[in-house]
């Protein structure tokens, strides 16, 4: 079956003022799962291969690893017989407590999950390792994997392992799940860190600030994986000669900056990993345009290549021609889109605000505390009140004591991330 993806383009412009030098445009590319593929045609939710990494270090004592235990026995009610499953704990060394399997005896699987303990130091790479091992057993083309990871500290000595594996699952196609838990004195966590490793991975991270919150968001992610419509999806930008990307941005469901790797002179891609039905990925791409005279002119093709888990297909595909406009009239020139303004703001607060935070973290108080309050304008005229005034408070933070606020930092990190949400 073919057509399981419509995939659409607009430029932030309908016409672009012939310029004597290169000018930036935007182009919006929105893939949509059409009704008539997989879970959201009717049929049962697909079959998932779902993998739980989680931490039982010392610090996950209490109510975080009471939460935890619940979550993850709340996820083994709510898979079927078709279902693969495995739950890898881990703190200095990892152990496999549910080996991957079909889900049948419920009972046994929750006591093995109830006998999680804390102890130890925090080492990822340990339980990614086994994780990865477990998940590459449960590969099916019709079935949906992933990788939830979550912890509530920071990983010793194991970075570079992690973002190795964060590369081999984004090529074994197991985008990553990645959970902070718990903000300031409660997770040390590092945002910087997890989001690099989802990325890599081509999934998401997610702040779960109060315990009492692992179980809605793991059942959201289950959710996710069972609406999952295409996995392995990967955006090809095929550009004429003269046109040269700068930066491309997922901006549906959440903003996250793409890593595109160069696959011939004029050509680029990217990893998008699973789209989810009735809910699409939309991708942003700035590129800088050639000088060109009045006319009619190719831009790109874009094509997205996919697998589909309700029927087996591999390798399907899907593309759109972009052509844009060159005009001398400069009234013309000025009309923009204005859906895609928006956008273009919100991504525009969201960087601002990220590159704040990464200077803060490397001290440089001069930028950091600039870009905040170029941030804060900005949420400011998107009407983002409340995440305007904390961007001020904290710039007023770094210039008093030379460091943003721990908690702060790891919340707002992905509290902007959301911004394009239903725009």
């Amino acid at each position: 079956m073919t057509g399981e993806i419509t995939l659409t383009a607009t430029l932030h412009r309908p016409m672009f003022q012939v310029l004597p030098t290169p000018q930036q445009a935007y182009c919006l590319l929105e893939a949509m799962p059409t009704a008539t593929t997989g879970a959201g045609s009717g049929m049962s939710s697909q079959p998932v291969n779902f993998c739980l990494v989680l931490d039982r270090s010392g610090s996950m004592a209490g109510e975080k690893i009471r939460n935890m235990k619940e979550a993850a026995k709340l996820i083994v009610d709510r898979l079927g017989s078709q279902d693969i499953l495995s739950v890898i704990i881990f703190d200095d060394t990892a152990d496999i407590i549910v080996p991957s399997g079909s889900v049948q005896d419920r009972l046994m699987l929750k006591s093995r999950i109830d006998s999680i303990d804390e102890r130890g130091g925090t080492h990822m790479s340990t339980g990614m390792t086994k994780g990865l091992q477990e998940l590459q057993r449960g590969l099916a083309p019709d079935r949906v994997s992933r990788m939830l990871l979550l912890t509530d500290g920071q990983t010793w000595e194991d970075q570079s392992q992690c973002e190795a594996l964060a590369d081999q699952c984004r090529v074994a196609g197991i985008p990553l799940n990645v959970f902070g838990l718990g903000v300031g004195a409660e997770g040390s966590w590092d945002p910087r860190f997890l989001e690099n490793l989802a990325q890599r991975s081509g999934g998401e991270w997610t702040v779960i600030d109060t315990p009492e919150k692992v179980g809605a968001v793991f059942a959201s992610t289950l959710q996710s994986m069972q609406g999952t419509a295409v996995t392995n999806a990967s955006l090809t930008m095929r550009m004429v000669e003269g046109v040269s990307p700068r930066t491309v941005w997922r901006v549906n469901p959440l903003i996250s900056k793409l890593g595109h790797q160069a696959i011939s002179i004029h050509d680029i891609q990217m990893f998008l990993g699973d789209i989810q039905h009735g809910v699409g990925q939309s991708l942003l791409a700035d590129m800088l345009l050639p000088t060109r005279q009045a006319g009619i002119y190719r831009l790109i093709q874009a094509d997205i290549t996919y697998d589909v888990p309700a029927t087996g297909l591999t390798g399907q595909r899907v593309a759109v021609d972009v052509v844009i406009s060159y005009t001398e009239d400069a009234t013309q020139a000025n009309q923009t889109n204005p859906r895609l303004m928006n956008i273009i703001e919100r991504v525009v607060a969201h960087k601002l605000q990220t590159q704040a935070l990464d200077e803060a973290a490397m001290g440089d108080v001069s930028k950091a505390t600039q870009r905040l309050r170029a941030a804060a304008t900005r949420l400011l005229e998107l009407g983002e009140t409340e995440m305007a005034q904390q961007a001020t408070q904290q710039a007023l933070q770094i210039e008093q004591v030379g460091q943003v606020d721990p908690a702060a930092a790891q919340k707002m990190r992905y509290q902007t991330k959301k911004l394009t949400e239903n725009q």
